[in-house]
């Protein structure tokens, strides 16, 4: 069972567990199967740099190693900001009380990139967020970063929606200028010197 975020709208808690939706699972999916000549499905294998080891699929992963070449846990990571300070740790929304205090507007929820969207079956929560779209920060493992998250009523339910706001600067001409109506020249042949072509 999906672990269940807790809210807080006007001094009342409510929870709820989302649901995450998945692209396939609106949209289907399909499975490409490879077989050999005999109709045994085929597996991933992966060789090494100098071709002398078959490798099978999940026998290669990713490490970060220090200086020396120790394997370092990841535990171990220190992340730092442009200050050269260390970045303070946001704990997981799932471990605190969300306090639903700040609304966002229409547009605000639309000037955003979208990382996941997650269905609430809560109608308490749903009917006391009502018409209002809020707003509150979201971080799904905890760590030094959060997403912006969105709590919203749609016919279809109540959804959480976690991205990152985008800046869409409006662009414009330097300066404004009008279109004159196309006036004709009238030049005089007899003005034209054939020694400037």
């Amino acid at each position: 069972m999906a672990k269940a975020l807790t809210f807080q709208i006007a001094g009342c808690e409510y929870a709820a567990a989302p649901v995450k939706l998945e692209r396939k699972k609106v949209y289907g999916w399909t499975n490409l199967v490879a077989t050999d000549r005999y109709g045994d499905t085929c597996s991933f294998a992966y060789l090494s740099a100098d071709d002398a080891l078959v490798i099978p699929s999940g026998g290669l992963k990713q490490a970060t190693v220090d200086e020396n070449g120790r394997w370092v846990e990841r535990s171990e990571l220190m992340a730092y900001g442009e200050d050269g300070m260390p970045l303070p740790q946001i704990p997981s929304t799932f471990d605190v009380v969300v306090n639903l205090n700040e609304t966002a507007t229409e547009e605000e929820f639309l000037d955003n990139e979208w990382d996941s969207v997650y269905q609430l079956a809560a109608p308490a929560l749903a009917e006391a967020v009502g018409d209002f779209i809020y707003k509150f920060d979201f971080s799904y493992r905890g760590g030094t970063c959060h997403s912006d998250a969105y709590l919203m009523n749609t016919p279809s339910g109540l959804f959480l929606f976690t991205g990152r706001r985008q800046e869409f600067p409006l662009l414009t001409l330097a300066e404004e200028t009008t279109i004159d109506d196309n006036e004709e020249v009238e030049e005089d042949i007899d003005d034209l010197d054939f020694g400037m072509f």
